[in-house]
């Protein structure tokens, strides 16, 4: 009987911290940073990435100054695998602040390529990064 009351309160405290969570983890955002050719480029979340709909700023900077009226498209994809078909999503960015906002869908977990093009004054550049939910 005593092994049995141990075995219930256990299992009890247990879900007692799943319940729970681990804290704050889950109201941090997302972020990620890499360059494009001389430009720094940003892309972030205000919540963790989720399967479905997430919306993504992106802030461009050059030589510290935010880069304004560019041409900014979004594009994620992840390559065909065995009983899967390559899937995709391009999106056009509107101006958000100082920076650039869309809602992006990532129809499934798994490892994301993201493609980040950006064309200003006749110029293009582009980042490549890649996200796993």
């Amino acid at each position: 009987m005593k092994k049995l009351l141990k075995l219930v309160s256990l299992l009890t405290l247990g879900l007692f911290f799943v319940a729970c969570g681990g804290g704050d983890s889950s109201s941090e955002g997302f972020s990620k940073s890499g360059k494009a050719g001389s430009l720094n480029v940003v892309y972030s979340s205000e919540k963790p990435l989720v399967v479905g709909d997430n919306t993504i700023e992106v802030a461009i900077t050059k030589d510290g100054k935010p880069l304004k009226d560019a041409k900014v498209e979004f594009k994620i994809f992840m390559p065909e695998m065995p009983g899967m078909p390559y899937m995709e999503e391009v999106k056009t960015m509107s101006a958000s602040g100082e920076g650039y906002s869309s809602n992006v869908n990532f129809s499934m977990g798994g490892t994301w390529q993201v493609k980040i093009y950006i064309e200003k004054d006749g110029k293009k550049y582009k980042h490549s990064s890649s996200v796993i939910l």
